[in-house]
């Protein structure tokens, strides 16, 4: 049998700065500890400061800039432990970290047992040798990574960024967002972020078990493949029985299967498989049902189970349809289980600039909250991104039960990776290869992705001044290499964005696209360019937007709360500064004609999340009005990593639902229509992504914003499932006739006499439009609240705080039109707070 105990809890913690007798005799076995702190393990080094009120907390005002200490010292955790009597006679004991973050020495007894250098795998030491009876001292030296890459070069691998010599975070394999990103600002974690225990056995133990299914091509039939990577500690091969056992849903047994080996000494990777008729699949959400299967894998020896595992799967196949495009280029579509599946959502980073200070039940409650607040946004996909943290079982598991596909970066991000050095190289290989097989049970894991925009950084950004690609051959060739041969299931893709055959990267016609010509390129102010790009896979792109008065209010000290303070820079995106200036700045001219420094800061934010919701929307609307041309429309970004001033996401760090996040989850919702200019006509598209037809009535023309409906076209709409189909059109010149600063294109859908979807289309700016003051009214229909407007009333919100739980914010109600969302009938009606056209008028 294999026994483990934890060895989680209060250790002791001592900062050191190499001086003062170095680090060794810190690490020795009997130790002055009267000057160390108490700290908790799981947990990091920053929280446990904090805790003792030694830094103030990070995530406020400019305290992560008196913090930057902490990244510089050697930090010491000690505990002592008594071993089990099992363990002192075991044949093999081993210490096992499941995270350190990053360089460490891990002492037993005074004895160094092992080192370690990646934060993205465990760390196994052999302790037969130390351990020993009674009591036991156990110490670790950790290195943010900051020391170990001191002598290292680092210019040259990013010569973009000019902090890129203090840290060299490319030869750091930790969490690379700590040391800045326009959207986190530096804090270098360092700590024993997960829990820590002892491990024995006589006999046998699995490492790991990789799980992925084979699904016959007409579903009748389905092969469950687990590959067991076992070790076997004895000297001489054991008789072993492997088994396998598959349940179904409710828990009934569908498959097993068993295999009798002799199982060599040392590690070796055994398979199993086993097929069964009539298996229920797993479909991304909203095409069916999240069918999940337990599958047991366990060591027999001589009728007992000495080891054994439990994984819970899904069933489905995936692949990505390239076929060649008729106008241009190719396709670039998910296929899963036959079906083409259009992918909604936002990119996925860290939860927590400290990523590992949080308690394990907590953390995995926000992962709760936030994989809820994507369900209710209508999110079928999140892309996790390069340079954060390869997501855990808890959040995969959550995306397995919601049906949220997840396409999954491997943790390398815009820079060169030294793949050159040799010993690098092997740390990588290890890295992969164990979260390949990590993470392979979960359908939800669509995409593996070898890294965020190296392809395209190695053709425009000057990536090769001193190495000419030298990671080039770890996204083509080692990465791939590794992933075919553990987990075959499931598509490799070599970077984001990927054009193959292509004369650039981000070519929109081929692979994947990260379409940033809005907000940070040509487009920069103007998001109604999103209208003309035809990108095939975009999964990066978006609008920064001010988070919410209550959430500035939250983290800017008190007298710090206006526009541009200091604390406000700080927590402010890199992307917003500019050398010709501020970008935000820059919209509010074009969009707005408003002046941000003359303004209050509620009516800031309040414009701000306005505009984003505005350039987020015509981003969606864009990409899900081309089904099947373009196949996705992923923006950038979906959740925080710590409270900001403008930033990209509809989730704030605290929970809370920015004013983007309505418009989104409308533009995402399984039906919608859009209306869009192509050519000389106004051309209305009803969207469905269902997989059963809807019947309804669309009714679309032309709106003054005075109050006045022209030219409405009654026609009866059949979309088909799955589909983007065309229900109608006007022409252009009968809008120009009446003036686009007099009027909007709208569509909307009817069903039993109530419009259920509407949208509209601008051709003025906002500015320039006399928006006339809307008379809102509010009237209640059984569990409904419904809102009216003889006028054109863009931007109704109910809820600028982003604190209450409406069901619907930030819309427009068109002339005459009544506009309804769910309201419990035991609740006042609700009262609009702000109307966005009344204050430019």
């Amino acid at each position: 049998m294999v026994g483990r105990t934890r060895l989680d809890g209060t250790w002791k913690l001592k900062g050191i700065d190499g001086r003062r007798g170095g680090v060794g005799p810190y690490c020795a076995e009997n130790v002055d500890e009267r000057t160390f702190l108490d700290a908790q393990v799981p947990g990091e080094v920053h929280v446990d400061l904090l805790r003792h009120g030694l830094i103030s907390d990070p995530r406020v005002g400019t305290n992560a800039l008196d913090a930057r200490w902490v990244e510089e010292q050697y930090w010491i955790y000690r505990r002592t432990f008594e071993a089990p009597d099992e363990a002192l006679r075991a044949r093999k004991v081993w210490l096992v970290f499941e995270g350190l973050d990053l360089v460490a020495d891990v002492y037993l007894n005074g004895r160094l047992v092992g080192s370690h250098a990646n934060a993205f795998r465990p760390c196994r030491l052999d302790a037969s040798e130390a351990l020993r009876e009674g009591k036991n001292a156990l110490a670790v030296c950790l290195d943010s990574g900051l020391h170990a890459a001191g002598e290292l070069p680092g210019e040259e691998y990013d010569p973009r960024h000019h902090d890129t010599p203090l840290h060299k975070r490319m030869w750091l394999r930790k969490p690379q967002y700590q040391f800045g990103w326009d959207w986190n600002p530096r804090l270098v974690n360092v700590g024993i972020f997960r829990p820590v225990r002892l491990e024995w056995t006589d006999e046998l133990r699995i490492d790991q078990v990789t799980i992925y299914p084979d699904l016959a091509e007409d579903h009748s039939t389905a092969t469950m493949n687990a590959c067991l990577h076992v070790e076997n500690v004895a000297s001489e091969p054991t008789e072993v029985v492997l088994r396998m056992v598959v349940s179904d849903p409710e828990g009934e047994e569908s498959a097993r299967a068993e295999r009798t080996i002799a199982l060599p000494s040392g590690a070796s990777t055994q398979s199993l498989a086993v097929t069964f008729e009539n298996p229920r699949l797993w479909w991304p959400r909203p095409h069916g049902e999240q069918h999940l299967y337990s599958v047991s894998c366990d060591l027999l020896v001589e009728g007992r189970v000495v080891d054994g595992v439990e994984r819970r799967t899904g069933i489905r196949s995936i692949h990505i349809d390239q076929d060649a495009h008729p106008v241009e280029g190719q396709y670039f579509v998910l296929i899963v289980n036959g079906e083409p599946i259009f992918a909604k959502g936002g990119n996925w980073v860290p939860v927590d600039m400290i990523y590992g200070g949080v308690e394990a039940e907590a953390h995995a409650e926000r992962y709760r909250q936030l994989i809820d607040l994507a369900v209710g946004a209508n999110c079928n996909t999140l892309r996790v991104w390069g340079g954060g943290i390869y997501v855990d079982h808890d959040l995969l598991d959550l995306c397995d039960e919601a049906g949220i596909m997840v396409w999954h970066d491997f943790i390398f991000a815009c820079a060169q990776y030294p793949t050159g050095d040799p010993e690098f190289l092997r740390n990588v290989r290890a890295e992969v290869t164990y979260i390949t097989r990590e993470l392979s049970p979960h359908p939800s894991l669509v995409v593996w992705c070898g890294n965020n925009e190296i392809e395209w950084g190695a053709w425009d950004w000057a990536y090769d001044t001193v190495h000419a690609h030298p990671d080039y051959a770890l996204y083509h060739m080692e990465i791939p290499r590794i992933v075919r041969g553990e987990d075959p299931s499931r598509p490799y893709w070599p970077s984001s964005p990927y054009s193959p055959g292509s004369p650039h990267p981000n070519s929109p016609v081929v692979g994947d696209q990260h379409p940033w010509h809005v907000t940070l390129g040509d487009d920069r102010e103007n998001f109604w360019a999103y209208r003309e790009d035809v990108s095939r896979f975009p999964n990066e792109g978006g609008a920064l937007g001010a988070s919410s008065p209550a959430t500035l209010r939250q983290f800017l000290p008190e007298d710090e709360r206006h526009y541009l303070s200091t604390s406000w820079e700080y927590h402010d995106n890199e992307m917003v500064w500019r050398p010709d200036g501020l970008m935000i700045e820059q919209w509010f001219d074009r969009w707005l004609g408003l002046v941000p420094s003359q303004m209050l800061l509620e009516d800031y934010a309040f414009y701000s999340a306005v505009l984003q919701a505005e350039a987020l929307v015509e981003y969606i609307n864009n990409f899900r009005r081309r089904m099947w041309s373009s196949s996705s429309a992923i923006f950038w970004m979906y959740n925080d990593s710590w409270p900001v001033t403008h930033g990209w996401t509809i989730v704030d760090y605290y929970l809370r639902r920015k004013l983007a996040y309505h418009p989104v989850r409308r533009a995402f919702d399984r039906l919608q229509v859009v209306a869009a200019i192509d050519g000389q006509d106004v051309v209305i598209y009803g969207l469905n992504d269902t997989l059963e037809p809807w019947s309804g009535e669309a009714r679309f023309g032309l709106a003054r914003f005075d109050g006045a409906r022209l030219g409405e076209q009654r026609v009866l709409a059949e979309l088909a499932p799955n589909a983007a189909t065309v229900v109608g059109r006007f022409p252009v010149s009968q809008w120009e006739r009446i003036g686009f600063r007099e009027a909007a294109a709208y569509a909307t859908l009817w069903q039993e006499g109530r419009a259920i979807r509407q949208n509209r289309l601008l051709m003025a700016a906002y500015k320039d439009i006399a928006w006339p003051e809307p008379e809102v009214t509010v009237t209640r229909d059984e569990d409904r609240a419904v809102f009216g407007s003889d006028v054109f009333a863009w931007g109704v919100c109910l809820d600028p705080e982003g604190v209450a739980d409406v069901s619907d914010d930030l819309f427009d109600l068109l002339p005459g039109i009544p506009w309804s969302i769910p309201w419990p009938a035991d609740q006042p009606l609700p009262a609009p707070a702000r109307v966005a056209s009344y204050r430019l008028r």
